[in-house]
């Protein structure tokens, strides 16, 4: 049985852009009434000014590095709406491609204070409006490094959705039977701004991007692809938790099956992308 998505009152966090403004649109494009966020206003009121063509979408300006403003969406939310019916903690980012030794620590501080902190702020302001109604679903974004491998040269973003693995497994727990759902999604591999123009810091892992486009070919796919999959989990989801990961064990297999027939065809083309090379960081010691 699938689940009408009409009327839903549905906030995604970091959708100016991207993934988060991907989702958005499929959600209005399924009947919810959508809020987005950003933290730059232009961006905010050009993305709501775009989504509105495809439904009820507003925006709201918001850090989720910062737990006051965060809490101020949530109660803003509910004082319009009576209701907050789903939940997408969607706001972060990965820092520079580098070696561990090699990114700046204030990048990786910014980092989880987005990834990680971020989710946390959300899921605490949307579960303190969700609980005692005894509904709603939240969903949490994993990503690389959520399955506890490593991911190098992207290793402190791996932490940081391994950090949101853990966290969020145990939530699972915490609030079974409350009435809530927990859903943890992870897209996959995505041709965004955060893939096709990244920064790299270090030779080593300038060394370890050479076949970049090789895998953003076989691997990356468009937001709005992923972003569907998330609305289609969504609508047909009954179960208190679930965990769903767009890449599959045989992704790499069928991806090089199609990279050989393209090539085989002349069909097909490596993404655009462009890599920005940085110093490795020298810690002052």
């Amino acid at each position: 049985m699938t689940v009408s998505l009409k009327d839903k009152v549905t906030v995604i966090t970091g959708s100016t852009r991207g993934f988060g403004y991907a989702i958005a649109e499929e959600m209005l494009q399924g009947g919810a009434n959508v809020v987005i966020t950003g933290r730059k206003d232009d961006a905010l009121q050009q993305a709501i000014k775009s989504l509105s063509t495809h439904g009820q979408v507003s925006g709201w300006l918001c850090d989720v590095r910062d737990e006051k403003q965060v809490y101020a969406l949530a109660r803003n939310i509910f004082e319009k709406y009576g209701r907050i019916d789903i939940w997408i903690n969607n706001a972060g980012y990965s820092s520079a491609a580098g070696m561990v030794l090699d990114i700046p620590p204030q990048q990786a501080i910014d980092m989880f204070l987005s990834n990680d902190m971020g989710t946390l702020y959300g899921t605490q302001a949307a579960l303190h409006f969700m609980l005692p109604r005894r509904e709603g679903t939240l969903v949490n974004i994993y990503g690389a490094g959520s399955n506890g491998k490593a991911s190098s040269p992207t290793g402190l973003y791996a932490a940081s959705k391994a950090w949101v693995t853990s966290f969020t497994r145990t939530l699972a727990i915490e609030i079974k039977g409350s009435g809530v759902q927990l859903v943890a999604f992870s897209p996959g591999m995505m041709l965004t701004d955060m893939l096709t123009s990244p920064t790299v810091i270090g030779e080593k892992a300038k060394e370890k991007m050479k076949s970049f486009g090789f895998v953003l070919r076989f691997l990356g796919k468009s937001p709005q692809e992923s972003a569907r999959k998330l609305v289609q989990v969504l609508q047909k989801n009954h179960r208190e938790f679930i965990e769903y990961r767009a890449l599959k064990p045989w992704s790499p297999f069928v991806g090089l099956i199609r990279v050989g027939w393209e090539n085989l065809t002349k069909t097909g083309k490596t993404p655009e992308f462009d890599l920005h090379f940085e110093k490795g960081y020298i810690p002052e010691i």
